[in-house]
């Protein structure tokens, strides 16, 4: 696990600052860009599904997926899929890998808010949907090429949903899981399922009927599904906005009252001056 020994300006209690939370993201981003488990879980599983299963299924359109290609089908998809592998396992282990090892305590210690710690999260959650995405993308586009979308601002407007709901979630398990193993084991136990469901699996003409219902009532499903629509034009995935929308809603609740449950038992302190953050 990698030691936090950077040191950052405390900030006056209840004044949380712009600066300080964007200095808190490029000291986590920093981190985070030496953990190994983040470019496989991010980048290279994607990227490794979306070449297989695109070429195994074809380039021809095919009324199982949609009417469209199968190639189209799964890399235009498979940016929800990073965006879960996001919000399930990278977010919650290292959320709770900073406290179990005491650095939120630290952070506290130290002055800085919670609303700053939270924004840097969402900073860096943005920052890696976005670039593990685009070389997702990129890979897929290369190998099999990629479609013109049909509606360029419906996929903006999914990614930006299936984003908030993915770092909600990851959140809502960071600040609940005690530590980087359970969020770990949580994470991965929820993630296969759901990837494999929710649309980075096989086409729904395929599932069973309890698969299908367990697919319909995941958030995912449903992100990857109007990512579909809005790129291709045509997708048999349901994509009903308001339910990522409420579980979203519903994670932000759950991560805000872990945090004021935190806050009783672990007073906010703050001070000024410089505070070095070690273990």
């Amino acid at each position: 696990m990698t030691t936090i020994t950077r040191t950052l300006p405390a900030t006056p209690a209840g004044r949380p600052t712009v600066r300080t939370a964007l200095r808190l993201t490029a000291m986590e981003l920093r981190l985070l860009v030496r953990d190994p488990m983040v470019t496989v879980g991010l980048v290279a599983l994607p990227m490794v599904m979306v070449l297989v299963l695109a070429g195994v299924f074809g380039d021809v359109p095919d009324p199982e997926f949609g009417g469209v290609a199968p190639d189209d089908h799964y890399v235009a998809g498979y940016v929800g899929v990073v965006l879960a592998a996001l919000g399930l396992i990278t977010i919650p282990v290292h959320l709770a890998s900073h406290r179990e090892l005491g650095v939120l305590r630290r952070f506290r210690a130290a002055g800085i808010s919670g609303t700053e710690v939270v924004a840097s999260q969402i900073l860096v959650g943005t920052v890696l949907a976005i670039v593990c995405g685009v070389a997702v993308l990129a890979v897929g586009a290369a190998v099999y090429g990629v479609r013109t979308p049909e509606n360029p601002w419906g996929v903006l407007g999914w990614f930006v949903i299936g984003l908030a709901c993915s770092v909600a979630v990851g959140v809502a398990l960071g600040t609940s899981l005690r530590s980087a193993r359970a969020a770990n084991a949580i994470g991965n136990l929820v993630f296969v399922p759901a990837f494999l469901l929710g649309g980075g699996g096989p086409p729904r003409a395929v599932m069973t009927g309890p698969m299908g219902t367990i697919s319909d009532a995941l958030p995912l499903t449903h992100v990857i599904g109007g990512i579909r629509q809005s790129w291709l034009g045509s997708t048999d995935d349901p994509h009903q906005v308001w339910w990522p929308v409420l579980v979203t809603l519903v994670c932000v609740a759950v991560a805000i009252r872990t945090a004021r449950r935190s806050a009783d038992h672990r007073p906010w302190f703050s001070r000024r001056g410089v505070s070095k953050l070690e273990p």
